[in-house]
């Protein structure tokens, strides 16, 4: 398979016309959606792919659908920090093949949307992000139901706190972020550096047992490989004005692996649940902070809740 580039990544960014209106037939995309295992059509001959920006809070947002025959659902997914679109093909795929459309897209300063690597200033970006990507949406109406992976499940608390009426029918948070592991040490670090430096060199975590995946990731072209320390001043601002109360958007789902030292996932859950109240959690033995791409086994039990709870 051709190797991507950041180069080429960078031209294929610029390339990109208003969403839904790229020609993903196009070789430069066809290229990508290979590289990253979004190419479904040669699995799933039926779906069709859509792919362009979305502007959004002075950001061009990469946005993808995908739609297949006789769809039930819509479902929105939302990725976690340091990831993009690209490494979330197992979820994609597990819901196109139960009849499900599917709308993703890069968070700003991800993937190939614009903004600083791996920064934002304030996490209601990340909510405004949803908001006009759903409005931007080329899928047809039906159910809509939403999952998302860390970062992405704080971005989902914000859009419930900022818009109504909340669109979706079904909730999936998958290890969501409050709180990240051994929080006092990194409010206690970033309040050394953060006048000193913009960024700090990132560290690739065993957040997986999926010894493949943690490969990939190191050599992804669309990773960064540092942290902007305006992220964390981001979160810091976020939490301390985050009331923990009822959301008023019903329950949800929460997958949370045992294993994640990622976020702080014991604080969390019993905040997740004041703000979800009916909140139903899988915890997983063993299983890491990257549950988008932990091991086939650990999916799969994991999946086999989401489809009964989805009504997949």
């Amino acid at each position: 398979m051709q190797s991507l580039t950041r180069d080429s990544l960078a031209a294929l960014r610029e390339s990109l016309p208003a969403f839904p209106g790229a020609d993903t037939a196009a070789p430069e995309v066809a290229l990508f959606c290979q590289y990253y295992g979004l190419d479904f059509g040669r699995r799933l001959p039926a779906v069709r792919h859509s792919m362009g920006l979305v502007p959004s809070a002075g950001y061009q947002l990469a946005v993808h659908s995908w739609r297949v025959p006789d769809a039930r659902h819509n479902l929105l997914l939302v990725h976690g920090f340091l990831d993009h679109c690209g490494l979330y093909s197992h979820l994609i795929e597990h819901a196109l093949a139960r009849d499900c459309n599917v709308l993703a897209f890069d968070l700003p300063g991800h993937g190939l949307s614009t903004g600083e690597p791996a920064a934002i200033e304030d996490f209601g970006d990340y909510a405004v992000a949803i908001r006009d990507v759903l409005a931007a949406g080329d899928l047809p109406v039906l159910p809509w139901q939403v999952m998302a992976q860390s970062t992405g499940g704080a971005a989902l608390v914000e859009f419930a706190r900022r818009f109504t009426p909340w669109p979706f029918t079904g909730t999936v948070l998958l290890a969501p972020l409050l709180r990240p592991a051994s929080w006092w040490r990194v409010r206690a670090a970033h309040e050394l550096v953060h006048r000193f430096v913009d960024s700090v060199p990132r560290g690739f975590a065993e957040n997986s047992a999926d010894r493949e995946f943690l490969a990939f990731v190191r050599n992804d072209p669309l990773q960064s490989h540092r942290i902007a320390v305006s992220w964390v001043g981001a979160l810091r601002r976020w939490l301390a004005g985050l009331p923990l109360q009822d959301l008023g958007v019903g329950p949800a789902l929460l997958v949370q692996g045992d294993a994640d030292t990622t976020v702080d996932w014991r604080y969390n859950l019993p905040h997740y649940g004041t703000l979800f109240p009916g909140l139903r959690i899988e915890l997983m033995p063993g299983a890491g902070h990257q549950l988008a791409n932990e091991s086939a086994a650990l999916r799969e039990r994991y999946l086999k809740t989401i489809d009964r709870y989805l009504g997949w």
